[in-house]
Formats: C-alpha cells, structure tokens, sequence
C-alpha cells in the first residue's frame, strides 16, 4: 500500500500538467550546496568587467536558510558611455515545525539595467512568498506556496498574486527502480499579463543485472511569458495603449531512453541512447487592428520535431583504451502564420508564404573515435577521427538554402618520454568542410575548407627548471567551386608559424623566474588551388614576451616583470613586403595571488602599457583583472 501511494503521488502531476525538467526548484533548500564568495573584476581596453556570486547556506537549531547572489556589470568607457547590470538576489529560510513539515519564507529580486536604447533596457522582478515544505515520506517534498509578485519593464509596473507548488522526489528506490522527479508549477497574475510555468520531470533507473541498466527519462513543459513592446503609431491611434503586449508560450516533451550495457565482453560497454524532442513556439499579440493593413500583424507558430539515436563502445585493454560514438538525428522545423481575422484575404496570405519559407528539415548523422594506444610504458599515441554528414532541405520553392555539409576531422599525437625529465610529441591534425548548395542561386557559395597542422615539442621537468615548448605549421586553404565566374568570390589560404614558449627556473626556495611568449608570422593570400599557388596580400608578424621574477611569502606569491607586445602589419607589391601598420606596447607588470588551500584563492594581476602606433601616436593605458574565490 505504500509503495502505491508513492507511485500515485509521482505520476498524479504528469497526469494533470504539462511540464519539463527545471534546472532547479525555487522552494527547495539545498544543505549539500557549497558556501561560497567569488568575485572577478577585469579591465580591457576601455570596457571593465565585474562578475560576482555568492551562496550561503546553513542550518542553526531549527532554522534553515539559503542566500543566493548573482552580480554582473559592464561598463563601456568610450565617447559613448554606455553600463549594463544584472542583479539576482534570492533569500530562503525554513522554520523546522516537526520531522515532516517547515514554514518558510522567499525573498527574491532580480534586475537588468542597460543605459543604451534597446528594445527592453530596463526590468525588474521581486517576489516575496510564505511556502511550506511537507515531508510525507523519506526523499519526497512538496512545497505549496503563496505570495505577492512586482514586474516593472519598460515603464510598465505591474504587480499581483503568486500562486504555485513545488515538489521534488530524490533518489527513491522503489523495486528496483530508482526514481527522481520534480514537479514545478507557478502563476503570476500581474494583470494585464500573466506568467506561467507548467514543469515535470522523471527519470527512473532500472537495473537488471549488475552490468546492465535502463534508463527512462520524461519531461514535459509549457512556459508563457507576457512580455511589453512600444506600439506601433496605428495601434496606439486605435487602442490608446502605448506598451503592446506579446505572450510567448513555450511547450512540448522529451522521452528518452538509455540502455547500459557494461562489460559485454571483458574489454567492452555499450550505451545505446534514442530520445523524441518536441517543442512548439506560440506568439500572440494582445492589442490588434479591426482591419488588416499589414502582413506583419499576424502572429506566428513554430513546431519543431527532433529524433536522436545515440551508440557508445568503450574499449579498454592492457595497451589501448577508446571510445566510438555514433549518432544519428531527424529535425523537422514548421512555421505557420495564424490568421486572427479567420479570413483569408492576401496580406495573410503573404504572410502565410514568408512563414512556410521558413520551413526545413535536417539529417545530421555522426561518427567519432579517440584512443590512446601504449606501445610501452613511455609511447604512447593518441588518436581521434571525427566524421559529420549534414543534409538541410527546406520545402518551400522560394528557399534556396538546401545544402549538403560533410566534416572530416583527423589527429594524431605521438609522445615519448625520452628521459624521467623530457618528454617529446609529435602532432598532426587536418580537418576537410565541404559545402554543396543544391541550388544555383546560392551554389556561388559552395567552397571546401581544408586546415592542416603540424607542431612538435618538448617539455622538460627537473628539480629546478621546467619548460614547454612547441614550434608549430598550420594552413588554411578555402576554395570557391565557381570563382571563376563569380569575381567577388576568390579562393584564399592562411598560413602560420607559431613558436610558444612557457618556463619556469627556480633561484632557491622562495624565488623563481617564468616566462611565457610567442611568435606568430602569418601570411594572407589569393590561391589558385589547381595550381597550388598563391599570391600574397597580407602578412602579419606578432611578438608576445612576458618575464616575471616572483617571491614566495608563506602562502603568498608577489611577482613583478615586463610586458612586451608588438603587432606589424604589411602588405604586398608583388613580393615585396609593404610596412602597413606598426604596433607596440611596452608595460611594467604586477601580480599578488593567495592560495590558502581550497578555501580562499585570490590574484590581482596589472599592468601599465606605454603604446606607440606606426611610430607617432602615443599613449597610455591600464589593465588589470582581480580575482577572489572563498570557500567557507
């Protein structure tokens, strides 16, 4: 009788809802949650950057509680000034009544401020809700709730009453199944709109043997969302309303499948996966005209059908382990015009016509391999392939965007450790991008992409000296199928040597030198690929060094160096090089970090660039990035 009770609490909501899997649950208290501070602060060029969070979370007698913060802002310092902030701030706290039942209260507040002129640059949502967190059996919650909602965007203020549930089944065993599920609905009646949210989710695991396991996966969703825009002159001449409404109602299902077959033979495990993804996109608009003036007054649908098949093998021996995945996918994309009028008459019918142009169907099909292969304890290769066929059809005779798109993808990296401090590599990689418009009209752009490079290098690991270097050869080769007759279209490559240099060399216990710098010659050109050869246009010489002398105090690491950075730029008079531009900063650099184990990490790094531009401009600038992480 119990069990059917849990059976029966879990599968009434998907009889009587239609929801998805949430990301998480607004009502639930997590106490398996890490606290945790972390700030970043970071200026580059003339824009700064501040990104924080911060989560609290804690449990004192009877009292549980939870604050959650999220902070960004962006500030763009140019003859322009322009500041974007995002705010979320969510505070929970449960009052333990008995075993089974809480009392808590929500607190929530999330704002977007942007100073430029966009279409919503200003919004906020604040919540405040009483909740109550029932127990009726281990691993099952239910939280219903009541509150009150404010919604201000663009000038509207709307506010109203917040209604919903909330429930959460955490790893429930039931005869051999081992079920998680949450349910999430919401209302928020802030007329003239109105939000909703309609979510389940539920993954049941089977397991058959101890080396074979099902998977069954639902969710089920329907989300709308009430959103304002500024009327165009017609509509505020006919209805007086100066903010248009426009509902967004999102809604469909997942079902997947995943079987596990571990240890099909001592060396191999299979996972076979299929999944049906269904999601429909449903636009209304609120205020309308009695008389159609315009095909761009009706409002629009968009269905949407995905099928997935999905094959792992594992491979694992003495020498070799690897993985090989197959996939295979079905999308079919649907656009429909809705006609508010119920008569048919030509702006619909225009309307009608550019929605179904819209339509289009994909088969992408999927194939992949990497391994690493031991010939002894110190060789070792790698190897990875990767093959994509895609094929994009679109019904409507107006389109012309079908193609056809194939992906190779190739890598080889042979490593040996040459001595207990040296170990050398080998790599090669090579990638092949074919695409095929099928019809004229857009064939102009049919092209292949061919990219091959080569590197090579060490890295060394002693007692006082470690160092990386790799030296590496790379070419990008793009060529149009019909260049020949279309003159804005020229096939080009873009070759490049890159030289990386990372070492450290440590003077005694508490001092030590590193260093870290490239050099990257580049060269553009037009390329004749039947006859392999190119003119170049451009070439690019690129020169980064940074040597930093540091200190260790304690758990402290103070570092001082020099920044060194130039850009050159030329171009071509037939072979001869052409100075373009001239590019160079020079700047003293700074840097503190703090590690205190896992709980507290921080590092200020800076620098002071002196910049001169093709010898004559010159100018100053800061830089600088700050950044704090506290576990507690």
């Amino acid at each position: 009788m119990k069990k059917l009770f849990y059976i029966i609490l879990l599968l009434a909501p998907a009889l009587s809802f239609a929801q998805k899997l949430t990301d998480s649950l607004d009502f639930y208290i997590d106490t398996n949650q890490k606290n945790d501070l972390s700030t970043r602060l970071e200026k580059q060029l003339n824009t700064f950057y501040l990104t924080s969070f911060f989560n609290l979370t804690g449990l004192s007698d009877s009292f549980l509680y939870n604050i959650n913060e999220n902070y960004s802002s962006t500030l763009v310092n140019s003859t322009d000034k322009s500041t974007r902030d995002e705010h979320y701030l969510n505070i929970k706290s449960e009052y333990i009544i008995s075993s089974p039942l809480r009392l808590g209260f929500l607190a929530s507040n999330n704002i977007l401020s942007d100073s430029r002129q966009i279409e919503i640059n200003s919004a906020s949502i604040s919540n405040a809700a009483l909740f109550t967190t029932y127990t009726p059996a281990e691993k099952i919650y239910v939280s219903p709730f009541i509150g009150y909602t404010n919604n201000r965007q663009i000038g509207e203020n709307d506010s109203g009453l917040l209604l919903g549930f909330e429930s959460l089944v955490d790893n429930l065993d039931i005869s051999n199944w081992n079920i998680n599920a949450d349910v999430r609905l919401r209302d928020e009646d802030i007329s003239p709109r109105k939000n909703t949210i309609r979510n389940l989710a539920l993954v049941a695991t089977s397991l058959f043997e101890e080396s074979v396991s099902n998977t069954i996966g639902i969710k089920l969703f329907q989300t709308r969302k009430d959103f304002y825009y500024l009327s165009d002159p017609a509509t505020l001449a006919y209805s007086g309303v100066t903010d248009n409404i426009q509902s967004r109602t999102e809604s469909g299902y997942v079902i997947e499948d995943r079987l596990n077959y571990n240890h099909v033979l001592p060396f191999l495990s299979l996972n076979l996966i299929g999944r049906i993804n269904y999601r429909s996109i449903d636009r209304d608009t609120r205020y309308k005209l009695p008389q159609v003036t315009s095909s761009s007054q009706f409002d629009a649908k968009v269905d949407e059908l995905k099928i997935e098949f999905e094959s792992n093998a594992s491979i694992v021996t003495d020498n070799f382990n690897g993985s090989i995945r197959l996939d295979y996918s079905e999308r079919d994309e649907n656009n429909i015009a809705k006609n508010y009028l119920g008569v048919s008459n030509p702006f619909f019918d225009e309307r009608s016509d550019l929605e179904s142009m819209k339509n289009n169907s994909t088969i992408r099909g999927t194939l992949s391999f990497t391994g690493n292969y031991d010939f002894s304890k110190d060789d070792r290769l790698f190897i990875s392939l990767y093959q994509n066929k895609l094929r994009y059809d679109t019904p409507s005779l107006e389109n012309f965007d079908d193609r056809d798109e194939v992906l190779s993808m190739v890598r080889l990296k042979y490593s040996r450790v040459l001595t207990p401090f040296f170990t050398a590599f080998v790599n090669l990689e090579g990638t092949y991008n074919h695409v095929v418009y099928i019809f004229s009209e857009n064939s102009s752009n049919n092209n292949v992409n061919r990219v091959i490079r080569l590197s090579s290098g060490g890295e060394y690991r002693g007692y006082n000296l470690s160092s990386l270097n790799i030296f590496e050869v790379s070419a990008n080769y793009t060529v149009y199928d019909f260049e020949d007759l279309v003159p804005n279209y020229r096939s080009f490559s873009f070759r490049q040597l890159n030289i990386v240099d990372s070492t450290t060399l440590k003077l005694s216990r508490n001092v030590f030198i590193n260093h870290y710098g490239y050099v990257k010659l580049s060269e553009q050109g037009d390329l004749k690929w039947a006859s392999f050869s190119t003119r170049p246009i451009r070439y690019l010489e690129e020169i980064y060094s940074e040597p930093k002398l540091n200190f260790i105090i304690s758990k402290l690491i103070l570092s001082g160096g020099l920044r060194f950075f130039t850009l050159n730029t030329f171009t071509y008079q037939v072979t001869e090089k052409i100075p373009e531009s001239e590019f160079l900063s020079i700047a003293p650099v700074a840097e503190i970090s703090l590690n205190l184990n896992a709980s507290l990490f921080f590092r200020l790094y800076g620098y002071y660039e002196f910049i001169t531009t093709n010898n004559t401009s010159k100018r100053t600038q800061i830089s600088f990035t700050m950044q704090t992480t506290w576990n507690f």
